[in-house]
């Protein structure tokens, strides 16, 4: 323990100042009913202090000056805190593009409401998150953005994929973890490497077969986070004007979709990956944070020491004594 302010010590030869006075005070007071002795008769209507009572007031009188006086020095402890230090890991996110994505079951849209939740983990990246690569895909994969910690450089291309009014029809998971196998192939850190689907679901690809075989052999766990309603709704399409339409077959009738959960799952139980489903955009985060931190390796431990203040627990403590005092005088 170390004390901040050891130059008001001397404030503490208030205790036995008080003791002196105590000890005067009952001097007195003896001296003075032996003067003035009070008949048996009046004896229960004087208000007489007994030798435990007065002990009381002198223990609590101290208990007060004393913790005054401690919390006037600033005592301060030594506290070891041990904290784990967990693998650093890298994250590579394998967003949907696809046409379907622009479906309003989820408000404002599925790819939007997608797009806003990963700006917000890319801004507030949880601890032992490294780098984030991005991979865009619908019919065909992109590399957007390989393994960075740069902050904009993220958030510019999300900020570019949300405002494509290109159309993109077709989706192929495969292709896309493909491509996110490629980005961690390429990468020469030893770092642990995450996968991060976020799709409605839909897949038309030939290439996921191979690509989940692929994973498998190579030890990498595949995440997906399913978004969109049980519902059917039509996929609208933005023009080159900036007006807006829907999405039609041949014969004119507009093209609907539905979320498809059992292509995500079974990606995510082929590889020991985990999966989640948000319904209305709401639990995007939550599922993100939690196939974040999920299984962090914990590598070893840092010990750091550091002083706290405890001239609060002598104020409380001279807090609840005068309290006493006051009810015992």
């Amino acid at each position: 323990m170390r004390f901040l302010r050891p130059d008001l010590a001397p404030w503490a030869l208030v205790v036995p100042l008080l003791v002196a006075l105590w000890a005067l005070h009952r001097h007195f007071t003896a001296a003075f009913r032996r003067r003035t002795a009070i008949a048996p008769r009046f004896a229960s209507l004087s208000r007489r202090t007994s030798t435990t009572r007065d002990v009381a007031v002198l223990a609590a009188a101290i208990t007060v000056a004393g913790a005054l006086v401690l919390a006037l020095v600033r005592p301060q402890i030594l506290l070891t805190r041990r904290t784990p230090e967990y693998e650093r890991r890298d994250i590579v996110i394998m967003l949907d593009r696809s046409a379907s994505m622009r479906a309003r079951d989820v408000r404002p849209s599925r790819f939007s409401r997608a797009t806003l939740e990963l700006r917000n983990f890319v801004l507030n990246k949880p601890e032992g998150i490294d780098r984030i690569g991005l991979v865009g895909f619908a019919d065909t994969s992109i590399v957007l953005s390989y393994l960075t910690d740069d902050v904009d450089s993220l958030l510019f291309y999300l900020d570019w994929i949300d405002n494509d009014p290109t159309p993109l029809l077709g989706t192929n998971i495969g292709a896309a973890l493909n491509s996110a196998m490629d980005v961690a192939k390429k990468d020469d850190r030893p770092t642990q490497k995450l996968f991060l689907v976020v799709s409605d679901g839909e897949d038309f690809g030939m290439e996921l077969t191979r690509a989940l075989s692929t994973a498998r052999a190579q030890g990498y766990s595949v995440n997906c986070i399913g978004i969109g309603s049980d519902e059917a709704v039509p996929i609208p399409l933005r023009t080159l004007d900036g007006k807006e339409t829907f999405l039609r077959d041949d014969t004119g009738r507009p093209v609907t979709t539905r979320f498809a959960e059992t292509t995500l799952r079974d990606i995510a139980g082929a590889t020991g990956g985990r999966y989640a489903r948000s319904t209305s955009g709401a639990e995007l985060q939550r599922a993100i944070d939690d196939i974040a931190g999920h299984e962090r390796k914990i590598l070893g431990w840092r010990t750091s020491t550091e002083y706290r203040d405890v001239y609060r627990a002598g104020l409380a403590v001279a807090a609840v004594a005068a309290a006493g005092l006051w009810l015992l005088l």
